[in-house]
Order: C-alpha cells, then sequence, then structure tokens
C-alpha cells in the first residue's frame, strides 16, 4: 500500500515568497552605496575608501533566480522533500567575500568599457577611451587585484539578515500543512485512528 505524499502547499508557497522576497532584497543591496576599505599604495599613500554601488552593468542584479527542486523518497512511498534556493552569477560570491583571485584582463576590458565613466592618468588628466588606454587600466587593475586583492561588500550576509527578520512568520503556514496533514503523520508515525483517536498497536 502507497503512502500519500504529505501536502506542504501553504509551506512552500511561503518559501517561495521568502526566496522572492530576498531576490529583491539582494537587488537593493547591490545597488546602494557600499564602503570598502583598501591598503596603502604609491598613489594612495593612506589608503583608500571606496564608497559606491556593486552594480555597473546590472548583470548581477538580473542573473538572480529562484530556483525550486522537488524529489521523490522513493516508488513505495509518494512522499518527497522540496527545496529553494536564489541563484545567479557564480562571481556574486567573490563579490560579496572579497577574493584574491586574479581576473582575466579580458574580463577586466568588458567591465571598463561597461562603465560610464571618464578615465584619468596617474596625474589625474583625462584619457580617451581607446581600446589601448581601456587594455593598459584593465592591466594594471590585474595587478592590483592580484596584489591586494578585492574587498569583500557583503551584501549577500546583510540581505539575509533583513530576510531573516520576517522568517518567524513561517509558524502559520507550516502550522496549517500540519493540520492538513494529521492523519498521514500519525500513520508514518505508527498509529491507527480509530474513531477521534490515534492508537499505537
Amino acid at each position: 500500500m502507497s503512502v500519500s505524499r504529505l501536502k506542504l502547499r501553504n509551506t512552500e508557497a511561503y518559501m517561495f515568497g521568502f526566496s522572492k522576497r530576498l531576490i529583491k532584497l539582494l537587488k537593493i543591496e547591490i545597488g546602494r552605496n557600499r564602503q570598502r576599505r583598501y591598503p596603502p599604495t604609491k598613489s594612495f599613500p593612506n589608503g583608500r575608501t571606496i564608497n559606491e554601488p556593486i552594480d555597473s552593468t546590472g548583470s548581477l542584479a538580473n542573473s538572480l533566480r529562484v530556483q525550486t527542486t522537488k524529489s521523490r523518497l522513493n516508488k513505495s512511498i509518494s512522499g518527497g522533500s522540496f527545496s529553494l534556493g536564489v541563484t545567479g552569477n557564480s562571481y556574486g560570491e567573490k563579490v560579496d567575500e572579497g577574493t584574491k583571485q586574479v581576473p582575466d584582463v579580458d574580463e577586466l576590458v568588458d567591465w571598463i568599457k561597461s562603465k560610464p565613466v571618464r578615465l584619468r592618468d596617474a596625474r589625474g588628466k583625462f584619457i580617451t577611451r581607446s581600446d589601448a588606454a581601456i587594455r593598459t587600466i584593465a592591466g594594471l587593475i590585474r595587478r592590483k587585484i592580484r596584489t591586494y586583492g578585492s574587498q569583500p561588500t557583503n551584501f549577500i550576509g546583510d540581505a539575509i539578515e533583513i530576510a531573516m527578520q520576517q522568517i518567524n512568520a513561517i509558524a502559520d503556514p507550516l502550522e496549517k500543512d500540519i493540520h492538513l496533514n494529521l492523519d498521514e503523520i500519525f500513520k508514518r508515525a505508527g498509529y491507527t485512528k480509530k474513531g477521534d483517536e490515534y492508537i499505537i498497536e
């Protein structure tokens, strides 16, 4: 005899909504000014603080999606599990945690081209945004990342911290699902229903 699948509609709906809310919070954190402090260099003897958004092209924010997975435990029991997660461009974790992984020059060239800024040389004079100039600057940025790494932004942790303030609300949909599945839960625990009572034999 097969056991019917537990009905978790309320819990699944809540968790799906929670994941969508987390994506909104992540986009807010990506788009707001985030402070990163870099150590002293020849150009900046007192170090340098950058306080600006971490989203230059919109690619990271636009890549965020809710990913759902459902699985069946086995053929004789049609119950299963579900999981929800947020996915996005793989470099998002490196932006969040900081890294000493050195990017490819071509990646940096694309990144510089996507930024709507005017370029300056070491003396502060504006330079033409030619391919050669951009490639030179990409090489300098790459060398600096190899030496100092990129500083963490912690945008994921900040978004999760805000989202978790509302997680207590899961008790209501979870309670509804428990009531919907009470008979099934007791059956799986070895009880038999006799009238309005559950008896273990």
